[in-house]
């Protein structure tokens, strides 16, 4: 039922765009006052993630629930299990919640850690993920969940911690999205779960992507980046669940795919304060694409140097994944290139503010 597929569509997204249009315009809400490590000067309305996340359950829910949205995305009845795609959404939900209060109360650093490592550790044991690394090595199911939910946490807060510029993190998603239908086409390709998420996720995100273009007029809080951490790190354990008989078993390395550049600034950012003996979790603007957009070329020039060397590794990984190039070279030469042109791009931008 093709003629069916726009019109949902394009009602999902007028419907995010009215909701995030009266959050912004209202008198009500979450305002994020500038500081020492902000990149914008103005009072800006925050926690967006509390209209596009519930936005996005509730789309989700419909699946089930009504056969004309299933056909619009020519899903089958049984498109998931049930119980599993219900531990989805609830970890997205309470990590949703878990960054709604750190907006309103400023949640101390220990009882946010408590609580994230708690939720996935919980979501781990329930869905029991198989999950190989380098194409090789598999761990016993207790050590898999231990190894998992201090990965998962630490890449769902490098999402938290990456997303201060106005689209970044979003264009960052979308972008590696096409990296993931190369590496998981029997997850991530047309008519199969993977897309059909992704595409109510950004459909119902519509509204905010609207008003964050910079100047942003609102900014998703942590309500909506470790909700967005949480889905993107956890929605891949289920690659070798809900594929097809040929699809593969999700491996460590395929992770590098979502955020190539979040992963190499956000974890050379860390080292780097570390040895200079910093508090790893105070505010501050040594991220590279802070540091970029301090210079002439702003947070326009900064989205679109991170946009390209993105798209560049999606059109690489397009090249040689069609030239039959192993998984493990590819993920070798993939992150040879990123890890290059970072540093290249590192010692060639200003320690000063030339704005």
């Amino acid at each position: 039922m093709l003629y069916f597929f726009p019109p949902m569509f394009a009602i999902l997204a007028i419907l995010s765009l009215i909701l995030h249009s009266f959050y912004v315009y209202s008198r009500f809400g979450v305002k994020d006052v500038p500081n020492e490590r902000s990149l914008h000067n103005v009072i800006t309305k925050k926690s967006g993630g509390m209209f596009f996340i519930p936005l996005f359950l509730l789309s989700v829910i419909s699946l089930f629930f009504c056969p004309q949205t299933r056909e619009a995305f020519s899903l089958p009845e049984d498109w998931v299990p049930k119980k599993d795609i219900y531990l989805l959404l609830v970890g997205v939900f309470i990590f949703s919640i878990i960054g709604f209060l750190d907006d309103l109360y400023h949640l101390s650093p220990k009882l946010r850690l408590f609580l994230e490592l708690t939720t996935v550790a919980v979501f781990l044991v329930w869905i029991n993920p198989v999950v190989s690394y380098f194409g090789a090595v598999f761990l016993t199911n207790s050590l898999q969940v231990a190894v998992l939910t201090i990965f998962l946490v630490f890449a769902v807060n490098l999402v938290n911690f990456m997303d201060g510029m106005d689209w970044y993190l979003v264009t960052t998603l979308f972008l590696s999205y096409f990296s993931l239908v190369l590496t998981a086409p029997d997850f991530y390709s047309i008519g199969n779960s993977g897309y059909s998420l992704y595409g109510i996720l950004f459909l119902s995100m519509f509204g905010f992507i609207f008003y964050n273009f910079p100047r942003a007029k609102l900014f998703m809080g942590d309500s909506g980046s470790l909700a967005l951490g949480f889905f993107v790190m956890a929605l891949p354990l289920f690659v070798g669940k809900w594929g097809t008989e040929k699809s593969e078993i999700w491996d460590i390395t395929y992770y590098f795919y979502l955020f190539p550049y979040f992963w190499l600034d956000g974890i050379f950012t860390l080292i780097k304060r570390f040895f200079q003996k910093k508090h790893l979790f105070s505010a501050h603007r040594e991220h590279l694409f802070q540091r970029i957009t301090e210079t002439k070329f702003g947070k326009v020039g900064s989205l679109c140097i991170f946009s390209l060397l993105n798209l560049l590794i999606v059109c690489i990984h397009f090249i040689l994944k069609t030239n039959g190039i192993s998984n493990l070279l590819l993920f070798i030469i993939l992150f040879l290139f990123a890890s290059i042109s970072y540093g290249i791009l590192w010692l060639l931008v200003p320690r000063k503010n030339l704005a």
